[in-house]
């Protein structure tokens, strides 16, 4: 598994490129900040059931504010992901040659989305302006399963969440998304049964939480190359 100190590393060069490409920018609408909550495996052990065995995220993010509608995203979120057959011993899985299956992992989910809010924003610029909002776009990670070697994936985030600003430097909100991979080894272990299905041929999670973002540059004032 994707120890720790691995994560951390990882996580914490993110947060130096996204605070070293601001600069460089000199964005005056460009947000840095950082993610933490929950998530949650569905797949061949977990057909439906939400906030199965609950576990850790972390993250950080970097955020354009394109126009008071529109956003860009990057992030790099920490999941970790559990689950086992023995939770579920209502199901019964005839054509899995090992059971009760089980597993415990964690990953790197990186993402670049576009966030489209309901309501005009104008973040960094009005204390307590909100909005709803709902993000989608590209994502792919990295898995360290116990019983496997780590493996590649791609995936498709849907979120819904709302952001507010707190002052014209500080902002954050809550941010609920699942992911839809085009793996099927999240769990280390395939559909068995030959029944193809959308929804649950393919490993999903879903990541629950709230973030803080920063805003480092003060407008032109802080940026004189800006104009």
């Amino acid at each position: 598994m994707l120890t720790r100190k691995e994560m951390k590393k990882y996580l914490t060069l993110l947060l130096v490129a996204c605070l070293t490409g601001s600069q460089a920018l000199c964005q005056q609408h460009a947000n840095v900040g950082v993610f933490a909550g929950t998530a949650f495996y569905l797949g061949d052990i977990n057909p439906s059931r939400l906030f199965y065995r609950p576990s850790l995220s972390l993250g950080a993010l970097y955020r354009y504010n394109i126009n008071q509608r529109y956003a860009i995203r990057a992030n790099a979120y920490y999941v970790a992901l559990s689950g086992s057959d023995a939770d579920f011993p209502e199901i019964e899985h005839p054509d899995r040659p090992f059971s009760p299956a089980n597993f415990s992992t964690s990953l790197l989910d990186v993402a670049l989305q576009v966030e489209f809010n309901f309501l005009p924003y104008e973040p960094n610029q009005k204390t307590w302006d909100y909005t709803p909002y709902i993000a989608t776009g590209f994502a792919g990670g990295m898995i360290a399963n116990s019983d496997t070697d780590a493996t590649n994936f791609l995936s498709i985030p849907l979120g819904i969440g709302v952001k507010t600003t707190f002052t014209k430097r500080l902002s954050g909100g809550l941010e609920w998304s699942f992911r839809k991979t085009f793996s099927d080894r999240i769990d280390g272990y395939s559909n068995y049964s030959g029944v193809w299905s959308v929804i649950h041929n393919n490993d999903w999670y879903s990541i629950l939480g709230v973030f803080i973002t920063y805003k480092f540059f003060n407008f032109a004032g802080d940026c004189p190359a800006y104009e």
